[in-house]
């Protein structure tokens, strides 16, 4: 774009200003308000499309006015929400800046990232290229995302359906050398949303298809049996009112006289039933109520009754009355895990696809912006293609097992390789064991267990004894660890006696579920790692056989995870791909920090995981965790210093008193905002623990931010790609969508096997030791190789990976010693006394005495 672009401030004054502050579900409203502003206001009238806005309180214009050019107006407009008229008064529109983009966006592409990102020029153009948009009454808007109404949606089951859109964002990335600067950033959405069903009503008698019949019925595996006369169960109000709550309703009541009343409200929770709920102030039922006020006898008066409106304010409707209506999910609420499993399966679509997609929603908006005026008006051109680039494959290296044998990676092939008959490079002994039965194995599957362990341990090296004094079996059932709280607490002690009675030291146990039950692993989990420090092993009895017969694979793949735990080390780098850094003494580090899903932010904390490497093979990590007040997704970790004092003070320990000359930090969980502050602290940080430990000890740091979250993706063009159209593994872009100059690439290292695989984004914000761009692309693949719970390479650097199984195991035992989640007392989320909190934080951050228990 050429020149300039004016920005203005604005205040909108809904007739509820003063009452409550704006919120995300006005901008709309705001939208629309600005629309009629436009066809009144002496500035605006003549060329509408100069005009652009954020729907909030920024307008961006391609002209400067005086601000008598622009008084205040008052303008009616329709509202959605209350299917009414709104007087909404505009004011205080004035001049606040003048955005040079053009300017600003050269400056920034020669400076680099050592100068800030030009906000506010690439906000002024995103507002632009979304204003169509944001006013064409056939799309809904989310965030950065759109979806056309008329737009094709995907049934997940439970009364829920996915819509599926497109994502839009002006980056500053481009190539200097093709003379484009910042791209438009485009890739498929999808958003799951509520289907507009009546709450109780079936479109045909006996078709089950009501909102709550479809709820009920959920994944449609089973017909949900529902007696609306009789009302519904203890468990139906359970899982309904779960699922309604803060979802909208639109209510219709026929009354007397032919006239239809017609609200929408949100929905608080449920009431009793409309024969037994009494209005406070009325002394009287809901159905008498209804019966009275507008001569209705309820179809239902046992179903219960919602509550909805203000909290403030005893609104209370009956169901029948009330029709879903067609919404997003709100954010804090979640799916049901049969439906997210539906949506994924639904929504990973190949390359192929996944990039026709994209190019169609382009061109359903706007012809790709060609025939947008309001583009047009600010002389912005959108190129009618994707970016091409060109990338590298990069070698996969060899990896080593034990004695010196090899496996090779497949060129044409990436992305994994075989053991085939190699032996672990360092395999364990594992002579006492436990199995902790919980899915009725018999006598005959016991003995195949054992004898599976025992046999493909032989294989990869391992020693797991098959002898029957070794082993101790124990039974129980779900249903009594379901029920008796402490139950699998008493199993674990009586496994631990059993093998102390005998002065032996137990070493593991495997644990067999008959299916899936997150509470329980979390229980034995928090028992095992940080209560008994005892090995734990747990797999499912479904997994573990097919048919009748074990699943070798699926033990050997068990061995990589119960070899790892016990302290051995799987498969390395041979010698000949070991990159020059890794042969001098170097801690690799990895970091993420995992903040607590929305609904429980302010109860649970956020949780900072960091693992360091401690010897030359970069196999074996030390973790430390710190728990952080989650209020404000705080994205630095606090306590950076100690951290990593810590760390270097255990590397020094296992390798008999040498420091590492370079640290290498590979660093998730940071937005882009947050770039430099995260790095300022850390970086600061790191460089303190290490004067503290020893004056004049400096060593050259690295740090480089890794990113997963973003809509960047790769759609090979050449033979480059395996047979479902993804790019190899070892794929690599600089220079391309990267910023001109800095050191970022994209680096896709792992196999896609569902759906379009994305890169990883590498960006190195600091580097003491000038490493090349390829020395840092093949360290990080290599590292991607050598993640221990399988033979592939992975999507993240293996350091990373393990800092986010490090949080979320350390989140697992937050909230299990926190009860959160019903865990093993029903308290929910409590709030917790701050001396509960500070004994809390201690055990956790103690950490697991076990190295490398979180595999």
């Amino acid at each position: 774009p050429q020149g300039m672009i004016y920005q203005y401030s604005v205040t909108i004054m809904p007739p509820w200003f003063g009452r409550r502050d704006y919120k995300r579900t006005d901008k709309q409203l705001y939208h629309d308000t600005i629309k009629e502003w436009k066809e009144v206001c002496p500035a605006a009238k003549h060329n509408t499309a100069a005009w652009v806005f954020d729907g909030h309180k920024q307008l961006f214009c391609t002209q400067a006015y005086r601000i008598e050019e622009l008084p205040d107006q008052k303008v009616s407009v329709w509202c959605q929400e209350e299917e009414r008229f709104l007087e909404m008064m505009i004011k205080d529109v004035e001049r606040v800046s003048d955005i040079k983009v053009t300017q600003d966006i050269m400056e920034w592409a020669v400076s680099g990232r050592s100068g800030h990102v030009p906000q506010d020029a690439l906000q002024a153009l995103d507002v632009v290229l979304k204003e169509a948009i944001n006013l064409d009454l056939n799309f809904y808007t989310i965030g950065r995302s759109h979806f056309p109404m008329d737009g094709e949606t995907l049934d997940v089951g439970f009364g829920k359906e996915v819509w599926i859109g497109s994502f839009s964002a002006v980056r500053p990335y481009g190539w200097k050398d093709h003379e484009i600067l910042i791209t438009l950033n485009v890739d498929t959405a999808n958003k799951p949303a509520t289907r507009h069903l009546h709450l109780t009503n079936e479109s045909a008698p006996g078709k089950s298809d009501s909102y709550i019949h479809c709820v009920l019925a959920g994944d449609g595996r089973r017909k949900a049996t529902v007696n609306f006369a009789r009302g519904l169960t203890d468990e139906q109000i359970k899982t309904m009112e779960k699922d309604l709550k803060d979802l909208k309703v639109k209510y219709v009541l026929p009354s007397k006289d032919d006239k239809v009343i017609k609200r929408q409200y949100r929905v608080n929770g449920f009431r009793k039933s409309a024969t037994k709920e009494i209005i406070p102030d009325l002394k009287m039922s809901v159905a008498e109520y209804f019966k009275q006020t507008h001569g209705v006898d309820l179809k239902y008066p046992n179903l219960p009754c919602l509550w909805v409106g203000p909290k403030q304010k005893t609104i209370y409707i009956p169901m029948e009355f009330c029709k879903m209506d067609k919404q997003p999910m709100p954010r804090k609420k979640k799916l049901p895990d049969d439906a997210v499993a539906k949506m994924i399966r639904a929504t990973a679509v190949k390359p192929m696809d996944r990039q026709k997609k994209i190019i169609d929603g382009l061109k359903k908006n706007n012809a790709m912006y060609k025939d947008d005026p309001y583009a047009r008006e600010f002389g912005i051109n959108v190129s009618g293609e994707m970016a091409k680039l060109t990338g590298r494959v990069l070698d996969a290296p060899v990896i080593e097992y034990s004695g010196g044998k090899v496996a090779n990676i497949n060129k044409s092939n990436p992305g994994k390789w075989f053991q085939d008959k190699n032996q672990y490079v360092v395999g364990q002994t594992c002579t006492n064991w436990c199995l902790f039965d919980l899915s009725g194995l018999s006598e005959n599957q016991f003995k195949e267990v054992v004898m599976g362990f025992s046999n493909v341990g032989k294989e990869v090296g391992m020693n797991i004894s098959k002898k029957r004094e070794d082993i101790l079996r124990i039974s129980g059932t779900m249903r009594e660890a379901e029920d008796m709280a402490g139950s699998i607490e008493e199993k674990l002690k009586q496994a631990m006696k059993h093998f102390e009675s005998e002065n032996k030291k137990l070493e593991m146990i495997l644990i067999i579920f008959p299916f899936k039950a997150g509470f329980l692993y979390d229980k034995i989990k928090q028992l095992g790692d940080i209560k008994y420090n005892i090995t734990t092993q747990c797999c499912l009895k479904t997994v573990l056989f097919k048919g009748d017969s074990l699943n070798k694979q699926v033990v050997g793949n068990i061995c990589l995870k119960i070899n790892a735990k016990l302290g051995g080390i799987n498969h390395v780098l041979a010698p000949k791909s070991k990159p020059a850094v890794l042969k001098r003494p170097v801690m690799v580090m990895g970091a993420d920090v995992s903040h607590p899903a929305p609904e429980s932010r302010g109860l649970k904390p956020s949780i900072a995981a960091i693992v360091a490497s401690v010897e030359p093979k970069a196999a074996n990590y030390e973790v430390e965790i710190r728990i952080q007040d989650g209020g404000q997704n705080e994205e630095v970790i606090q306590d950076m210093k100690n951290v990593t004092k810590n760390l270097l003070i255990k590397f020094h320990a296992a390798n008999k008193g040498r420091k590492p000359e370079k640290i290498l930090m590979f660093r998730d969980g940071v937005s882009e905002g947050q770039f430099l502050t995260v790095l300022a602290r850390e970086l600061l940080a790191m460089r303190e623990a290490c004067k503290e430990l020893e004056e004049g000890y400096e060593p050259q740091i690295t740090y480089i931010v890794v990113q997963k979250r973003h809509h960047t993706r790769f759609f090979p063009t050449d033979g480059n790609k395996y047979k479902n159209g993804n790019a190899l593994a070892g794929t690599v872009v600089d220079q391309g969508i990267n910023h001109p100059t800095e050191g970022d690439f994209y680096l896709l290292s792992h196999e896609g096997i569902q759906g379009t695989s994305r890169p990883c984004h590498y960006q190195v914000l600091w580097d003491d030791s000038d490493f090349s761009a390829d020395e840092l692309e093949v360290l990080s693949y290599y590292l991607c190789h050598l993640y221990s719970r399988c033979t592939r390479a992975v999507s993240y650097p293996t350091p990373t990976y393990y800092s986010h199984l490090v949080a979320d195991r350390a989140r697992k035992h937050h909230n299990e010693l926190a009860s959160f989640d019903g865990g093993s007392t029903s308290g929910g989320s409590m709030e917790l006394t701050d001396n509960q909190k500070r004994d809390i934080k201690k055990v956790v951050e103690e950490g697991v005495k076990k190295a490398m228990y979180f595999v």
